[in-house]
């Protein structure tokens, strides 16, 4: 097994996910419900989000080739999606839900209710969007043996149930911590994501058109001529 693949991996992803930084997000989309029904709506997101990051991880180069569907395209597509939740984030629009309070006879259906109204955008696409699905398919390249998959869904496993750890205990930072904090934190967060949903679309048309970015930038030209 490589260690060496397996904790490049890791920290990969967790730099991708961040966990703490997701933390507002998670607020306002479950922080009027109780501790035990947010456990078990983290328990579906983060299972959701691993299921489908693993079969991307397994069979995500096999599905890009059936629909002749090339990395860079992928990276391109799924910046537009992120942007678009981004913008939402700013606008504070994403994680508002039209209707909170749920009604149900057990706590386990009022987590299926909330976890069908926050599955968009917190399951997809921000912790199984193009950010996590590309890194996992750029690690899947590198895997030529069933070792090395092991290896990397473990991962995986490892990563998505630190998150959930921290869904299911976020509540004892937020008791210390006032709701406008969490809400100007949602928006700094959409302006991170939508810095790297614009990294994903230039690196992508950077793969599909390299002389485009090969030219001078038009910042520095500026400053040049400026001089």
């Amino acid at each position: 097994m490589d260690w060496s693949l397996n904790l490049n991996f890791l920290a990969a992803m967790l730099a991708m996910v961040n966990p703490i930084g997701l933390i507002p997000v998670w607020y306002e989309l479950t922080g009027d419900a109780t501790p035990k029904v947010r456990r078990e709506v983290a328990a579906m997101v983060t299972g959701t989000s691993v299921f489908i990051l693993l079969i991307f991880l397994i069979l995500g180069k096999y599905i890009l080739s059936f629909f002749s569907i090339d990395i860079e395209v992928f990276k391109i597509a799924g910046g537009f999606l992120l942007l678009f939740t981004a913008l939402s984030m700013i606008q504070g629009s994403a994680t508002k839900l039209e209707e909170v309070k749920e009604e149900a006879e057990t706590d386990l259906k009022l987590a299926k209710l909330r976890f069908e109204k926050v599955m968009v955008p917190l399951a997809i696409p921000m912790l199984a969007g193009p950010g996590s699905l590309t890194t996992v398919l750029l690690y899947s390249f590198t895997a030529t043996t069933p070792t090395t998959y092991v290896g990397l869904s473990g991962v995986l496993l490892v990563c998505y149930f630190l998150l959930f750890i921290v869904f299911s205990y976020s509540y004892l930072l937020e008791e210390r911590v006032d709701d406008i904090v969490f809400a100007g934190f949602t928006r700094l967060f959409g302006l991170i994501v939508a810095a790297i949903a614009v990294q994903f679309m230039v690196e992508g048309l950077g793969e599909v058109f390299p002389n485009w970015m090969e030219g001078d930038s038009a910042v520095e030209t500026g400053e040049k001529a400026e001089s």
